[in-house]
């Protein structure tokens, strides 16, 4: 992905409520902060649109990223993210798990799942 100058300016993003450049900012490759701070971001902002790529970054190598975008997915509340949250319960790290357990929770709470 481009961004003009530098790296993206995910707080500045989240001020202009700028969804698309946080996904875009969600597969930068050359900074995990951004991955990581972009991921919280989009979980705080809430927004469906965001499911798709959150769900694409449940296989990010950096487990922060994982994390973040599994609480992410608990915070928007979308069933559509349910499958991939089942198979991260598996990610060789504990706290992504305990992350990927936490959204079905919340997901269900929402949704009324049983």
């Amino acid at each position: 992905m481009l961004f003009g100058f530098g790296k993206p300016d995910v707080k500045d993003m989240e001020k202009k409520n700028d969804v698309d450049g946080l996904i875009k900012a969600l597969g930068y490759e050359k900074d995990v902060q951004v991955r990581r701070e972009a991921a919280y971001t989009l979980g705080k902002i809430g927004t469906p649109s965001a499911v798709d790529p959150l769900i694409k970054a449940l296989e990010d190598p950096d487990s922060y990223v994982r994390r973040q975008a599994a609480d992410a997915l608990g915070n928007i509340g979308d069933t559509k993210a349910v499958a991939s949250l089942n198979k991260t319960l598996h990610d060789p790290n504990k706290y992504v798990c305990q992350g990927a357990a936490d959204a079905l929770k919340m997901i269900e709470e929402k949704k009324g799942m049983k």
